[in-house]
Order: structure tokens, then sequence, then C-alpha cells
């Protein structure tokens, strides 16, 4: 993927500046996990000196976004495949918390705005291609999940969620290519919006809870299967 970074133009220092708009591309997916980035090409891109950058990627290793590895640079943050689950196991816990504050929290008018959401993705949704891109789908669902972060108005909860969404970007870019899975997901966010909508706490951290597990599980079920079939390749298959 093609970072979509751009000179940088507001009013906030520059150090943080560059600091949010590299957090954004991260987040966005935009750098794949165990991708070696560059500072000099980053200030390219930004049109800023290295200095900001610099600074950027100190913290953005604090966040847990970036690896600074010795004598070797600046690599995204990978998740390694036996920490895959526990991650999920605590999206799921955590989006739990979210829909169910949201059921408390949101306004008449953001549960509006949540119902407009849900009717574009379902206008915009179109079947995907094993081999097709499934960032559209990530960003409708995204635009989704974050509605009812905001509508739980929990700043340290959001901050959590944002690191988790950045570690699984890839493999939820993988889960939403499996076959169901969109759909799957189009029906979980169905059942999550009645549950918002009705005010019911438990039903809507129980709905939430089943469909981010439901993603776990196919998602878990689909690197076992790739790890079987390297196990069961001959040795030198496929090479010339």
């Amino acid at each position: 993927m093609t970072p979509r970074l751009a000179p940088l133009s507001d009013q906030r220092s520059l150090q943080e500046r560059t600091y949010q708009a590299l957090r954004e591309a991260l987040l966005e997916g935009q750098y794949l996990p165990g991708q070696r980035i560059f500072e000099a090409e980053i200030a390219q891109l930004l049109a800023v000196s290295r200095n900001p950058v610099r600074e950027a990627v100190r913290r953005l290793q604090q966040d847990g976004l970036l690896e600074v590895r010795p004598r070797s640079g600046i690599y995204v943050a990978s998740l390694p495949a036996n920490e895959v689950e526990d991650v999920y196991r605590l999206r799921a816990a955590l989006e739990g918390v979210a829909a169910a504050l949201a059921a408390e929290r949101m306004t008449t008018q953001e549960l509006e705005e949540l119902g407009r959401i849900l009717r574009i993705g379902e206008r915009e949704a179109r079947p995907l291609r094993p081999d097709g891109s499934a960032s559209a789908t990530v960003a409708r669902a995204d635009r989704f999940h974050h509605a009812i972060h905001a509508g739980a108005r929990s700043p340290r909860l959001s901050k959590q969620l944002e690191l988790i969404y950045a570690q699984v970007m890839h493999f939820r870019n993988l889960t939403l290519r499996m076959p169901g899975r969109a759909d799957a997901a189009s029906h979980g966010h169905e059942q999550l919006y009645a549950a918002l909508i009705k005010r019911n706490v438990a039903e809507a951290e129980r709905v939430m809870r089943e469909h981010v597990n439901g993603a776990r599980a196919m998602l878990m079920q689909h690197l076992a299967d790739v790890a079987h079939e390297a196990e069961s390749r001959p040795v030198g298959d496929g090479l010339d």
C-alpha cells in the first residue's frame, strides 16, 4: 500500500503534527506489520526535517506502534501469531465494555447517525473476491465501531482500542476476505444497533463480544490451516 502522507499545514506544533500524521497512517494500515520505514522518506513526504520525525518515532515506539531495532532500523510493530488470539480476546472484552457504555450514554442524535452509517454500509457493500482488497469493507466497519467508541465517552478506553486496532489491522483485512465473514459482520452490526436502540446494556455487550469472537474463531482456524499446510509441504516444494 502506498502511504498517503502529505505536507503538513495546520497550526499545531511541528512535532505534534508529525506525530499525529504518522500515527494516523499507522492506524489506517498504510504501512504493513513488519514493514521497515525510513525517517528520511517520512520527512520528505511530510515536508519536515528529520528531527520531528525522530521524536514522532520515539513516541510511537512508546505507543507500541513502531519497533526500533538496534543496527537494523525502524519497523511497523507486528503481532506474533501466538499472540493474535490473546489480543482478539482483549479486543472482545474492551469492545464489549464500549458497547455497554454506549448503550447508556449515546444520545438520540448519535444513535440516528449510527443508523445512517449502518444503512450506508449496507448500500456500499460489495462481494469481495478472495484476492481482492478488503480495505473498503474495513473502513465501513471502522466507521460503525468508532461511532460506538465515541458514544461510550471514555477517552482511556478509546485510546486502548485504537492501539489494538492498529495491531490487528492486517488480520481484519484478512478475515473480511474470507467467505461469509463480511455478511456475518454486517449481521452482527444490525444486532448490535438493535440492542443499542433499546438501551439494552447487557445485550449490547453480549452481541459485541460475540461479534468480535466470531472473527477471532475464523481467523485462528485460518492461521492453523496455513501452519498445517506449511508443515505438510515437502522440503523444497515450490523452489526452482
